[in-house]
């Protein structure tokens, strides 16, 4: 199975600086530096990669399908957070790569690590951090080069993905391995999203008015605090009562309430269920209106 792992160096306006790619022997089959033709601003102190140091490269439109016959012939992309690097070789014109299979290191530490660690699979840390808690030697002096990341990025992969085909990947082919693993990750995301969005509805009494609040925990009973509501899905709730509510809302204070006893008890029944789209599309929706509480 032909796997390419790849890490790119890219401006602040997502020109691309470097490209590195390895395959799975570790062998560098790809390594170039380019010069950007519209650079707003290097930040050398990201990528150390200075205008002294691509002079005289080519730009990377020169390069383009170069590039593109290379990662056409891998079978799936791995790398650290490769969503940005597809994103910006995306936006260098490089086709086809929206339709590879992607093994993101990213997504398989949180896997085979980081659940039992209680991460969040969306705030995993850096590539070195990971590097260095599999027990590998990546040091941040050798961080940011794009030949440096992708090696360590690939020793990253190579470890969790052995862990991975010896615990869940017996007697199928790597194919199979590649759809489960994907499968598996999709199922254990979803399963922490709906965890996740699990919580309380409070009540508070604040002078005449009352206010509600929507959180993750339980808070201990306080001054004002006339009663809690656990709910499935808490954004769903925020959405769903505060338009119920919309027409007891205190002109001029925005989230300030004057509920009567009919209110308090519609809030004390109230329940929910939890249902992915529907979460994301509340979530998304309170976010728009600056209401997002957690």
């Amino acid at each position: 199975m032909n796997i390419y792992c790849l890490d790119a160096e890219f401006t602040e306006n997502e020109e691309l600086l470097e490209l590195s790619v390895f395959n799975l022997k570790g062998e560098e089959v790809y390594h170039e530096y380019y010069r950007p033709e519209n650079i707003k601003d290097w930040r050398t102190d990201i990528h150390h990669i200075t205008p002294e140091m691509v002079a005289d490269k080519p730009h990377f439109r020169d390069r383009k399908e170069k590039v593109e016959k290379l990662l056409g012939e891998a079978y799936a992309l791995t790398g650290f957070a490769l969503g940005n690097d597809i994103r910006v070789l995306s936006r260098s014109d490089v086709e086809g790569l929206e339709d590879m299979k992607v093994l993101d290191v990213k997504d398989m530490y949180w896997y085979m690590r980081g659940r039992e660690e209680g991460l969040s699979p969306f705030s995993i840390p850096s590539l070195l951090v990971c590097a260095n808690n599999l027990g590998l030697d990546f040091t941040a002096e050798e961080a940011h080069s794009a030949s440096a990341d992708t090696e360590a990025t690939l020793r990253c992969f190579n470890l969790l993905w052995k862990e991975f085909v010896e615990k869940e990947g017996a007697g199928l082919t790597d194919e199979e391995t590649v759809e489960k693993f994907h499968a598996s990750i999709d199922e254990e995301r979803g399963k922490f999203i709906e965890e996740s969005a699990k919580g309380y509805v409070k009540v508070m009494k604040n002078g005449p008015y009352h206010k509600l609040k929507f959180g993750r925990l339980q808070e201990p009973e306080k001054s004002g605090m006339l009663f809690d509501v656990e709910v499935a899905d808490r954004f769903k709730a925020e959405y769903e009562l505060r338009k119920s509510l919309k027409k007891k809302e205190v002109p001029g204070k925005t989230g300030a309430y004057r509920l009567g006893p009919k209110q308090l008890e519609e809030i004390r029944k109230y329940k929910n269920t939890y249902n992915a789209e529907d979460s994301a599309w509340c979530k998304k929706i309170l976010k728009g209106m600056g209401l997002f509480s957690f």
